[in-house]
């Protein structure tokens, strides 16, 4: 993938991805109801000639919300699905799907932040969000494609050879290991049509994308263990760390993980 009009469309899929997947805002509803968000997601998905792209990116505008009572419903849906607010229960958050202990979980979340720095992307005051969320780590993907377009018109091929990499192995280690996943919970666990084929545009974009890379990423069994699986004393006596010897390892849900916060739906900082 050397063509940079090929990254500009796979930096826009993946941008208006992570808007959608986001709590909904007035950037979202002035695109839906301009018709933009329609027009991009379809002349993007055409370019990148990807028949199940094609097809899924259709459906994402057969079912998105077009006058301004469709867009209060997707404020409500969005927060019965993934808000805090009403109790959503469809997870947006990678180690939700994975099957890390406390501490290989802390690591993910370490690598995926360390990512983040290599690139320069700085915390945004406000909004705060966990570096693990879909919606950051879709749009990290979208400034890896964009730079990459840019460092080809340049003729920077080393720089594009660096970003290349780099997104290959965030594919292979992060977002695509989990994103079939969270695919199949939104099929399964909500009855909106437009969130249940955004979430197959996206799982058909990282497919597309880690066969052009080459990789496989290892997907997520679909039932995780617990993060707590491997500690020992389920009669209620003290828990023991699988991976430390015998010590006693106290634990408690005041565990502290690294946090980014979430940007704005402009580019990546």
């Amino acid at each position: 993938m050397t063509d940079p009009e090929t990254h500009v469309h796979r930096a826009r899929l993946y941008k208006l991805a992570s808007l959608s997947f986001d709590r909904p805002d007035d950037e979202l509803e002035a695109a839906l109801l301009s018709g933009e968000f329609a027009e991009q997601v379809l002349e993007s998905a055409a370019a990148l000639e990807a028949e199940a792209l094609r097809t899924h990116a259709e459906s994402v505008v057969e079912t998105a919300p077009k006058d301004a009572d469709g867009v209060a419903d997707l404020y409500s849906d969005w927060a019965s699905l993934f808000g805090f607010e009403k109790g959503g229960e469809i997870q947006l958050y990678q180690i939700e799907y994975g099957p890390g202990t406390l501490v290989t979980s802390t690591d993910t979340l370490a690598d995926i932040a360390g990512f983040y720095r290599a690139f320069d992307l700085e915390p945004r005051d406000g909004n705060r969000e966990r570096v693990d969320h879909l919606c950051l780590e879709l749009e990290f993907l979208s400034h890896l494609a964009l730079q990459t377009a840019y460092l080809d018109l340049d003729g920077d091929e080393t720089g594009v050879e660096v970003v290349t990499n780099a997104q290959a192995d965030f594919l292979e280690d992060h977002l695509g290991r989990w994103t079939p996943r969270f695919r199949d919970t939104v099929h399964e666990d909500s009855d909106v049509a437009f969130f249940e084929a955004l979430a197959d545009l996206v799982d058909a974009l990282i497919a597309a994308d880690a066969d052009q890379f080459g990789i496989e990423p290892d997907v997520f069994d679909e039932a995780p263990p617990a993060p707590t699986e491997g500690l020992v004393g389920d009669d209620g006596g003290d828990f023991r760390c699988g991976t430390c010897g015998s010590n006693p390892s106290p634990t408690g849900s005041n565990q502290t993980t690294p946090e980014m916060p979430m940007r704005g739906r402009n580019e990546p900082k």
